[in-house]
């Protein structure tokens, strides 16, 4: 009997589809009191699929991180996983379970109710976000419409997003009790009538279970892309928890096709420090960049962006 079963499962393997690719990515960093650091990732990315059952999909993502820091010495190296879920792609259900990439917010520079794994603005690769090991749930509602939910050891999130006349707009409930916090927020992203400039906001209510205490923090921004490859973004910052204000703006702009220039500058409006990133990045085709940059910081050791030291650096990445 165990015949034909081995004959099954030798046909379901054969019927697995592995999709493979391996990248790395070195930073070579130099900060104030003669602070060099070497960080590099190599990371390899491995996607199965099934010929029968396209709608399942398994993604494992493992790096091996090596950091060497001059002063104080330290030498580490890790291997880690990055990503490693299971999903299911249906028509209008959605569902995803394992480390995993938790999509909230719809901010650029900050992410205020983005409980799982916020914007850092002040890193080098802020799209690098640290996965959440969670169960994750989508329903489309409409084709205009979609309720999410996800459930994590300490946090989980509700939303209901559709896209109105004017806006996508998103009602969120989260509880954080690792922070001891709840949040009903917001997520607003449209267009400002049909000029071409994408209005955006995300923010909440939070309250403070420990202190019983509730505070409202949100962004607002805007962007607008130029025809001649210029985009100019603002950012707005407000937390009544802290009496905190923060602007932002950022520019893009590709002087050539291969070469693209970006800066980022960020200011306490209580303190006036503020800190600046300006970074040149060049392509050397779908495989290999080349960046170049540095974080700018000004203010007294009291400020909100004083205390850290300036900070130059080179990154190299290439896929293979």
């Amino acid at each position: 009997m165990s015949f034909p079963v081995s004959l099954a499962a030798a046909a379901g393997l054969l019927a697995l589809v592995p999709q493979y690719s391996l990248e790395n990515t070195n930073i070579l960093g130099y900060a104030e009191e003669s602070r060099l650091v070497d960080y590099n990732r190599l990371r390899a990315d491995i996607t199965v699929t099934h010929e029968q059952h396209e709608a399942f999909a398994a993604r494992l993502i493992i790096d091996n991180e090596a950091a060497y820091i001059q002063q104080p010495y330290s030498l580490t190296d890790d291997t880690l996983i990055y990503r490693g879920y299971l999903e299911y792609r249906g028509e209008t259900h959605f569902w995803t379970i394992g480390r995993q990439r938790i999509p909230l917010g719809v901010g650029r520079v900050w992410n205020p109710i983005d409980i799982f794994n916020p914007i850092n603005s002040q890193s080098v690769e802020p799209q690098e976000r640290p996965g959440t090991e969670a169960l994750r749930y989508e329903y489309a509602v409409s084709r205009l419409a979609g309720l999410d939910c996800t459930l994590s050891r300490d946090k989980g999130e509700a939303r209901l997003k559709g896209y109105l006349d004017f806006a996508d707009v998103a009602l969120v409930g989260l509880y954080d009790n690792e922070a001891k916090r709840d949040i009903i927020g917001w997520e607003l992203e449209g267009e400002l009538f049909g000029t071409g400039i994408e209005l955006r906001s995300e923010g909440g209510r939070f309250h403070d279970d420990a202190a019983n205490s509730r505070h409202t923090a949100f962004i607002a921004g805007a962007e607008y892309g130029f025809a001649n490859s210029l985009t100019v973004l603002g950012e707005y910052r407000f937390s009544d928890e802290t009496q905190s204000d923060d602007l932002a703006v950022s520019l893009s702009f590709q002087p050539k096709i291969l070469w693209t220039v970006t800066c980022l500058a960020v200011q306490s409006l209580n303190d006036q420090s503020f800190f600046v990133t300006p970074a040149v990045e060049y392509s050397a085709g779908d495989e290999m960049t080349v960046s170049a940059g540095a974080f700018l910081y000004h203010g007294s050791s009291r400020d909100v962006y004083g205390p850290y030291p300036d900070y130059v650096y080179l990154r190299w990445f290439v896929h293979f």
